[in-house]
């Protein structure tokens, strides 16, 4: 089994990789409302476009849900363990 491993607190995504990433998904699908760096924020979550939740994960990583995980180009954020064990059949 092949992985790719990316560090996208140093390897910040562009808004191209983004893209490619949330397909047709909304940014909301990765974004973490319960964050740390969200709840310091003071903004309401919903009343946020998806194309202002694209920025900020743009600009922020800890506004991720982590692990991020795709497998077969599905997109898998904020998956536990006992879920990717599942997924990947162990």
């Amino acid at each position: 089994m092949q992985f790719q491993e990316r560090d996208f607190f140093k390897e910040r995504f562009t808004a191209d990789e983004l893209g490619r990433l949330l397909g047709a998904e909304s940014p909301r699908t990765l974004f973490n409302f319960k964050s740390v760096a969200f709840k310091k924020s003071g903004l309401d979550a919903d009343a946020l476009s998806d194309q202002t939740l694209s920025e900020m994960l743009l600009e922020e990583p800890r506004y991720f849900r982590r692990p991020l995980v795709v497998i077969d180009g599905r997109l898998m954020p904020g998956t536990n363990a006992k879920q990717l064990a599942a997924e990947l059949g162990f």
